[in-house]
């Protein structure tokens, strides 16, 4: 939202890359704009469309845990904040067209392309949530007290679905939880890299449970915890310490039909046998995959790919910023699994070196140096100097 107040920044959304051509420094890109079917100059998000749209569908943002209609605003935060119309959903029974005062609805709008010339490229294409569903012990999908760490996360959201209210899909309470970690990430039978951002965020969740309902029951479910980062080793020993329980077994989940409650069978190492546990809700980590679409933006870009098909970075330690086409930049999750801090510690680092990738050819100062391009070819006097660059002090 900060970005869409900065006059120096342009943001085009709901747009797609289809075309780049040119050289680093000199790029011409193709920019396909598809329709909103709302004059978003025209709008002012007063949402009296949303009103009257007789048609409801699942809505992505909140994981499909709410509807939204037809004619929506694609998440509280978006930048723009106007309505865009799901033309799939929609019936043109025109209850849109008929409120809106400012005439902003318009079903006859066509995609259109245009060509903006740019000096270097950012490649921030973000990662897709792995799909439980495709391994059957877990149940996804069937189970309805079964959800993703996403779903979760807008469970636990104060402007999500619930309102911030710790219930499950069926409206129960939550009052014991079960995180099952490494869901599609370091399996051999699916993918093999470690996700990264899981383990925290697992623990950052069960203790949302037992802020929010005291004397919860929390169990965490993990083949190896990775809290690797500044303050995480504590943040776990001090949630143990709390009783956050965690068992090193990965579980599969039944349910009682009468209950709902999702039943999770595994072996528990200090007993050494096999328990059986009815609980509230269990939630899936889910680990991060490429972006739809990444290998036909490698192709277009004549970017490399990795081992796991994420965007392949110059060098591993000196380069991670940067492709091995000149101009080119990788950003955030594209490049592979990170946690928030991570991601925007690699987006500062990105837009550092478009900074220094633009100035190319323009002197540039070491630290300590004056700048004398624009003084008329004198060099300035140093505070306490002599005018010569030396000063005329003793050290």
């Amino acid at each position: 939202m900060e970005a869409a107040k900065d006059k120096g920044i342009e943001l085009v959304t709901n747009t797609e890359v289809t075309a780049v051509e040119g050289e680093p420094g000199n790029y011409r890109v193709a920019l396909t704009h598809k329709p909103w079917y709302v004059d978003i100059d025209k709008c002012s998000g007063c949402g009296a469309c949303v009103d009257v749209c007789p048609i409801t569908m699942p809505h992505e943002w909140e994981q499909g845990l709410k509807a939204r209609k037809a004619i929506y605003a694609l998440f509280p935060q978006a930048a723009p904040l106007k309505y865009v119309i799901d033309r799939e959903g929609c019936v043109e029974c025109g209850l849109c067209m008929q409120v809106c005062g400012l005439d902003a609805v318009d079903l006859s709008q066509e995609p259109y392309t245009e060509e903006v010339e740019v000096g270097a490229i950012v490649v921030a294409s973000g990662a897709r949530v792995f799909d439980p569903s495709v391994i059957e012990q877990f149940h996804y999908g069937k189970f309805e007290n079964v959800v993703t760490n996403m779903e979760f996360e807008r469970i636990c959201n104060a402007a999500g679905p619930t309102a911030g209210e710790l219930v499950r899909p069926d409206g129960k309470h939550i009052h014991s939880i079960a995180f099952v970690q490494c869901v599609g990430s370091r399996d051999l039978s699916h993918n093999r890299w470690c996700s990264f951002f899981c383990c925290m965020a697992a623990v950052k969740g069960g203790r949302l449970v037992m802020e929010h309902a005291p004397g919860a029951e929390v169990m965490v479910f993990y083949n190896d915890l990775r809290a690797c980062g500044k303050g995480f080793e504590e943040l776990y020993t001090r949630s143990v310490e709390e009783g956050m329980k965690f068992v090193r077994s990965i579980p599969s989940v039944h349910v009682n039909w009468t209950s709902n409650n999702p039943i999770i069978v595994y072996e528990d190492p200090d007993e050494s046998r096999v328990v059986s546990k009815e609980i509230d809700l269990v939630v899936l980590s889910c680990g991060l995959e490429p972006a739809e679409g990444t290998s036909q933006l490698a192709e277009l870009l004549s970017l490399e790919k990795d081992a796991y098909g994420f965007l392949a970075e110059r060098h591993p330690t000196d380069g991670v910023a940067e492709t091995k086409r000149k101009g080119v930049f990788i950003a955030g999750i594209c490049q592979g699994p990170k946690d928030i801090p991570d991601a925007a510690t690699h987006g500062s680092a990105a837009a550092a070196k478009v900074g220094v990738f633009l100035s190319n050819g323009k002197p540039q100062r070491k630290c300590g140096e004056v700048d004398i391009r624009n003084s008329g070819g004198v060099e300035p006097e140093f505070p306490g100097g002599n005018g010569s660059g030396e000063s005329g002090q003793d050290a």
